[in-house]
């Protein structure tokens, strides 16, 4: 098997609603469709998941596809390969560039389990030796916004059946929101993700317990380890570590020095499915507990979220709400619709989608 044609193709998606958190504010999501031809002409499909613009991450949607275009082009085009891990090992050499390399590697996975006539989910499943579902409890991210709008978004998340509910924070002032919808909605699957952007302080993880969250992410920036382990140590809640793992290697080091106790796989983060694989081999051999997250993906990283999320190994619902969550009009058919709080995997060939 190898790639003869690869081909990057620019969408814009429209945001039924800003979304905020203490990086940015999105009215629009920028990404890039890959699209990967072998030389049967089976084609296959990958999702560059950058923003516009470096808040999140230093890569942009300018400077990866500019990597992807004039760089893992060469090392990856008209090259033979058996699996998707052979073809990703040609990509290392590329310093950093994960959501780069990402976009690729998802799109060799798709076209690799197209070939083999499997869904994405059956062939990520039988690599890792695991069994998978085919619907998938998931979680929703709410964005930054004032305590009335919070409380019905949350209201209306509890009435979807979501099974985890993320609450963007932006500063330690903002905990007191945080404590109102907590004190409305107490039984409500809740989690905080600070985004790095609270401020250590004596009283922060009395504070954080009383919230009775199931998970607190990233509270503080990811140069300031030491503060999470401070944390983590005077806390009962469980530190989520999500922007900080980029790598294996950081997530059991992470776990480890007691920085956090729960990892959050994001495969773009990581570069791809396959160390998104291997992070899942670490999490069978270390036991931290992992789940899967998002990054306001399209219908083709959705899709393929979807399939990583559908190994049952994972301890929470990752952020992977139905495609009528946030965008006027999505890239890819069929639109995932929320079932009971869950979402079918698909069962078609490669990732289950057909670009519109």
């Amino acid at each position: 098997m190898k790639l003869v044609r690869i081909r990057l193709i620019p969408k814009r998606l429209r945001l039924k609603r800003p979304f905020v958190s203490s990086h940015e504010t999105l009215t629009e999501r920028e990404i890039t469709i890959v699209e990967v031809k072998d030389q049967s002409g089976l084609v296959g499909y990958g999702e560059l998941d950058a923003f516009s613009q470096p808040f999140y991450t230093s890569e942009t949607q300018a400077t990866a596809r500019w990597v992807i275009e004039h760089t893992l082009v060469n090392l990856v085009k008209n090259i033979e390969f058996a699996t998707p891990i052979e073809l990703f090992d040609q990509m290392v050499a590329v310093k950093g560039n994960q959501l780069a390399k990402a976009a690729i590697d998802m799109a060799v996975w798709d076209l690799f389990a197209k070939i083999q006539r499997l869904s994405l989910a059956d062939v990520l499943a039988k690599n890792v030796e695991l069994e998978r579902a085919k619907n998938v409890r998931v979680g929703i991210s709410i964005g930054i916004q004032n305590e009335d709008r919070t409380m019905d978004q949350v209201e209306r998340a509890i009435k979807k059946g979501y099974g985890r509910i993320k609450l963007k924070v932006r500063g330690n002032t903002d905990l007191t929101r945080i404590a109102h919808v907590a004190a409305h909605f107490p039984t409500a699957p809740l989690c905080v993700d600070a985004n790095g952007s609270l401020t250590y302080e004596s009283d922060l993880a009395s504070k954080i317990d009383r919230l009775r969250l199931i998970m607190i992410e990233d509270p503080f920036k990811v140069d300031q380890s030491q503060l999470s382990a401070r944390l983590q140590e005077e806390m009962t809640t469980a530190l989520c570590y999500d922007e900080a793992i980029t790598s294996v290697h950081e997530a059991v080091r992470a776990i480890n020095a007691g920085e956090c106790r729960i990892v959050s796989i994001k495969a773009g983060i990581l570069g791809g499915l396959t160390p998104a694989l291997a992070m899942i081999r670490a999490h069978q051999k270390f036991h931290f507990p992992i789940w899967c997250g998002g990054l306001l993906e399209g219908g083709v990283g959705r899709a393929a979220n979807l399939a990583l999320a559908s190994l049952n190994t994972f301890a929470y619902p990752g952020d992977i709400s139905e495609t009528s969550r946030y965008y006027e009009h999505d890239i890819a058919k069929p639109n995932f619709q929320l079932e009971n709080g869950c979402l079918v995997v698909p069962s078609k060939p490669g990732i289950g989608v057909d670009l519109v």
